[in-house]
């Protein structure tokens, strides 16, 4: 399960795209340039504004994966979910995410910043989420992800985990 927000303001996109770009440094399994994974603590701002919706997303987030536990019977509190970590990744032709997870955080996160026609889908144990510009896919971070090979250049995504 996971679940899916709108940004409402892709105006700051191609300032993202150029933030990960400029950041990108070091090669992942599968391909891809990553930034260093603490994007989080350097006050950009405009890493900061999607990381404010990322945690103004985190209630509906919790409520619906939390299989729907009302307000009242919860058994956590909103305010201890934390970003503990954000990156950034570009790839081009030919590169991909291996499978993985994130445990032991409890939720994951992807912004898509830059979506070229014919990007490859993130998938989810096996459920395939379309890559779309300024979407926000939310997950539970021990859920098994991939990316298949891209089949064009400059596919870009914000992500991290969020700790509890």
């Amino acid at each position: 399960m996971h679940c899916i927000f709108d940004y409402p303001y892709n105006d700051i996109n191609t300032k993202l795209y150029n933030i990960i770009d400029s950041w990108s440094k070091r090669e992942i399994k599968g391909g891809g340039q990553i930034t260093p994974m603490n994007l989080h603590e350097h006050k950009i701002d405009d890493i900061d504004k999607i990381l404010a919706y990322v945690i103004n997303c985190i209630p509906n987030t919790a409520y619906k994966l939390g299989e729907g536990n009302n307000q009242g019977n919860r058994n956590y509190n909103l305010d201890e979910f934390k970003i503990a970590q954000c990156w950034g990744i570009l790839y081009d032709k030919g590169q991909r995410v291996i499978k993985h997870n994130h445990f032991p955080y409890c939720l994951s996160f992807v912004y898509f910043i830059k979506v070229p026609r014919g990007s490859s889908p993130l998938i989810i144990e096996g459920k395939r989420i379309k890559a779309e510009e300024s979407k926000l896919v939310m997950f539970h971070a021990n859920k098994i992800h991939w990316c298949n090979k891209s089949n064009v250049d400059g596919r870009c995504c914000l992500v991290g985990n969020i700790r509890y």
